[in-house]
This record gives structure tokens, sequence and C-alpha cells, in this order.
């Protein structure tokens, strides 16, 4: 009977090393993401907001001293390690994102975004994966808002 405890025992540690290892090895670094970036028109002229938009709603009114968003373009794409992702946006506007890191769960991006030469905003951010980092300040016609919702996957 002993023996058997033994070998219960040693059985037991074995599986509670494995596990250990397990949960200890670091997550692999990826060598590129999947980029999306959406531009949305914040206004103070209505209370509309894009269906798109519905999930972010919440976080976008807190942030934002606005009533309407509008879902105004949606772009997405990969860029490895390093290298900017480019997109146009609506006001001539447009922006990089250039993935710095990927581990799968958490995705550190840097945002750049220009109107002609003049570099408005220049950021680094680390997001989950799939979620959305907000930048907002950019003038659009009629006192509207240009926010981005950016994320990595």
């Amino acid at each position: 009977m002993p023996a058997l405890r033994w070998c219960i025992v040693a059985a037991l540690l074995a599986s509670l090393a494995a596990t250990t290892v397990c949960v200890a090895q670091p997550a692999q670094e990826r060598k590129s993401a999947d980029i999306q970036v959406w531009a949305i028109r914040a206004t103070t002229k209505n209370k509309e907001i894009s269906p798109e938009l519905r999930d972010l709603a919440e976080k976008l009114k807190k942030e934002f001293k606005f009533t309407g968003f509008k879902l105004e373009q949606r772009s997405s794409g990969n860029a490895a390690i390093g290298k900017a992702y480019s997109t146009s946006l609506p006001g001539g506007y447009r922006a990089n994102v250039t993935p710095k890191s990927n581990d799968g769960r958490r995705v550190q991006l840097q945002v750049e975004v220009f109107h002609g030469k003049d570099r408005k905003l220049n950021a680094t951010v680390t997001v989950r994966s799939g979620q959305f980092q907000l930048f907002g300040g950019l003038s659009l016609d009629g006192g509207d808002q240009l926010i981005l919702a950016v994320s990595g996957r």
C-alpha cells in the first residue's frame, strides 16, 4: 500500500510540475499584426450613433463631449513588426499604425496621424488583442471632430 501512495504522490507532483511549466512559458512573439483603423465623425448636431459603434458608444460618450458618432470609414490590413500600415482618413488626414510588438494577447502600436506634412498625433499604446484604443482631437468641418478607433491582433 505505501508503494501505491508514493506512485500517486509522484504522479501528482509530475502533473503539477508540467502544469507549472506550461503556465510559466511566455507567449510567443509574433512577426506581424492585423490592424484595424476606424474613422469616426463626432458631432453635437445630432444624437445618432452608427450601428457598428454600439459596443463603443458608452466609451465614446464618456471620453468625448459629443452626442453623435458616425462611422465614416473602416480600413484594415496586416503589418510586420516595425513596419507601418498606412491609410487615408476623412478631412485630408492620414494614419500610420506601426506594430512594435505582438505576443498574441497584447499588441503595442505606434499611432501617427498627419495632415499634409504636419504630424498631429504621435502616441504609442499597448492594447489587448482585438480591443480598440480611441484617439481624438482632430478637427473636421462644421465643428465636428475625427476620432480614431485603432486595434491590433
